[in-house]
């Protein structure tokens, strides 16, 4: 299967390194030499903070902690390097996973086209759908759901190594292999905002009343160019060759982990638990139920009895360790459910962890009758909804100056809001098409899921209405604002 390099594959975020020509680019990356002699840029990084949307009044919890997530990302020609290589990986991964018969067992990742329509890849809703679809079809039964804590952060080394070599049938790693796994496991990162900093594109731009520097771009992103800088300023500034700056350059100096968000690294975190993939197959399957993995979550659905099933579940720390000491189970993100036929429809308990309304699986949930979307992706919905409604009814309230509430409510551009926060982290498909949005995503769950997922649409009726609540309230908050600001300016006067 050849390599394909499309125009959408074409690379041009900020970064060290220059843009390259898609001639050059398919000389660089097919060519064992150079890639064996390519010098690895560091990657940058970023952390994605966001405060998950659960207040005291709507669910009598407390409010979560916030969370985050560190993006890296490679050089333009280093992230094609990690794509050509992950296709030729891929080859042999696929035969491998033939070859052991577990071709349907981890699904992420992969292109598996849908029944029906090949060319036309799966996502998470069929792979739910398939799921909740074998619950269905054994009636009594027990799903058990757990997930592997930092997954990708936690791949020891060494084994990735053998793995790598056992795919491609040699003891050793040919050398342009062997620079591609040293710079996917042993990778260096620097911190972006530290980069931008160093380079001039990012600093203190003013102050509070107090005195508290406000940092922010001093350009603006837009400007900020492709090559970040010459390679003289890199050794220089990022380097920190000749002493006079402090090297930026932070590399992973331990035996375990590589960078998530890699374009190689979503195979190699596949790759990693074949072995343990085939046991949990072969687990599965002597009990007569399934087992599925969408890359660090892991589901069994087997028709069992609750001690049995909570036995297995205990297990499952333990057998995943032996995979590497680094591979720890999420207690919190764990679920025993059990389901019972009843005269019309399944019923479902709880046994242990979360999902006191049935099962959690890749962002939907299934009580045995209903599929719903799950909560969190509804508390995510919420606090984009908080978030972008403050913002765009201040901008609403600048632009329409003298407007009454009623009025600016009329004006407000309801659709471009939704489609602002419309977007769940971590659910789209695998799909190029720019215009996915999660109004869209939701009706397709909803057809794919048939009757039983009409309660969705209930779901997402519930939050239009909530939105355009706040939207009022937002702009009624604006309003204030506005008339202090005003009677304030009057003052002064």
């Amino acid at each position: 299967m050849e390599w394909k390099l499309k125009a959408s594959d074409l690379k041009r975020y900020p970064h060290f390194d220059q843009v390259l020509k898609p001639a050059e680019i398919i000389a660089l990356v097919t060519d064992p030499l150079r890639v064996a002699q390519n010098t690895f840029f560091p990657l940058l990084r970023y952390t994605k903070g966001w405060q998950p949307f659960r207040p005291d009044e709507e669910s009598g919890k407390p409010r979560p902690k916030p969370k985050d997530r560190p993006i890296r990302y490679a050089a333009r020609r280093d992230a094609y390097i990690f794509a050509y290589y992950r296709h030729l990986l891929s080859i042999p991964y696929e035969a491998e996973l033939a070859r052991l018969g577990i071709s349907h067992c981890p699904v992420a990742y992969r292109r598996i086209p849908t029944e029906g329509d090949a060319r036309r890849g799966k996502c998470n809703i069929q792979f739910a759908r398939e799921a909740f679809d074998r619950i269905r079809g054994h009636g009594d039964c027990c799903a058990i759901a757990v997930d592997i804590s930092s997954y990708f952060e936690s791949l020891d080394h060494e084994r990735l190594r053998a793995l790598w070599c056992r795919l491609l049938g040699v003891d050793r790693l040919p050398k342009d292999h062997f620079a591609v796994f040293k710079n996917i496991t042993r990778y260096r990162v620097v911190e972006r905002v530290e980069a931008y900093k160093r380079l001039g594109f990012y600093g203190v731009k003013s102050a509070t009343k107090n005195g508290k520097p406000i940092n922010g771009y001093l350009v603006p992103y837009s400007d900020v160019p492709t090559q970040l800088c010459s390679p003289h300023v890199f050794r220089q500034k990022i380097l920190g060759e000749n002493g006079e700056y402090e090297s930026l350059v932070l590399p992973n100096t331990k035996a375990h982990g590589i960078p998530q968000g890699a374009p190689i690294s979503d195979l190699l975190a596949n790759l990693y638990l074949i072995d343990f993939d085939v046991e949990m197959n072969a687990l599965a399957s002597s009990l007569g139920g399934s087992y599925v993995r969408y890359s660090d979550d892991i589901l069994l659905i087997l028709p069992v009895a609750v001690d049995q099933a909570e036995q297995i579940m205990a297990d499952l720390p333990a057998r995943i360790r032996a995979y590497g000491d680094e591979l720890v189970i999420k207690p919190s993100k764990s679920s025993l459910v059990q389901y019972t036929q009843g005269d019309q429809s399944q019923s479902c308990k709880l046994i242990a962890g979360k999902g006191r309304n049935g099962l959690e699986y890749l962002g939907f949930r299934f009580d045995g009758r209903d599929v719903f979307l799950r909560d969190a992706t509804m508390s995510n919905l919420y606090r984009k909804v908080a978030n972008v409604a403050r913002n765009q009814a201040e901008a609403t309230v600048k632009r329409y100056v003298g407007k009454t509430h009623d009025e600016l409510c009329e004006a407000f551009n309801f659709e471009q809001f939704s489609k602002r926060f419309g977007r769940v982290e971590g659910f789209e498909p695998n799909s190029s098409n720019k215009t996915w949005t999660f109004w869209t995503y939701v009706v397709r769950a909803a057809d794919e899921f048939g009757p039983a997922g009409k309660k969705i649409m209930g779901q997402v009726r519930r939050l239009k209405r909530r939105s355009r609540a706040r939207v009022s309230d937002e702009i009624g908050r604006a309003l204030q604002r506005r008339m202090k600001s005003d009677v304030g300016e009057i003052d002064l006067s």
